[in-house]
């Protein structure tokens, strides 16, 4: 099994649309769907023992993917609203993520090397790295 799979997960995510729910809600959805979230400490013990590890260790690739592509989504809205509404940025981290064949070995090696660290910060590094500011 692929470790994304875009029809499949492209399925899902145009029926969430259909609900007029955010793709970063709907892959949270999906992983709490899929049953790994189980929430014991509060939002901000949670968020700060939310490490790199944990995203590789103890999620499925089709959770990973689900939360991969929730960060990509949050990413490139950001980038677009600090762009002024412009696409270029945008499209550069979709691109990334979404065509470019070496970014999840990129970001297996980031998480690997960096497993203490926040993932969505590890993601944004190599956005930047990318993309650019």
């Amino acid at each position: 099994m692929p470790l994304y799979n875009s029809k499949q997960n492209g399925t899902v995510l145009r029926e969430f649309k259909k609900l007029n729910i955010s793709v970063v809600l709907a892959g949270q959805l999906l992983v709490v769907m899929a049953g790994s979230a189980s929430v014991t400490a509060t939002p901000a013990a949670a968020a700060n023992d939310f490490t790199a590890a944990k995203v590789m260790n103890e999620m499925k690739p089709e959770e990973r993917a689900a939360y991969f592509a929730g960060v990509v989504e949050g990413l490139a809205i950001a980038r677009y609203m600090k762009d002024g509404k412009q696409n270029a940025g945008m499209n550069c981290i979709y691109s990334w993520y979404y065509e470019d064949k070496k970014t999840l070995p990129a970001l297996y090696e980031a998480f690997d090397k960096y497993p203490s660290y926040p993932p969505g910060s590890i993601m944004d590094v190599l956005v930047k790295k990318k993309c650019g500011e």
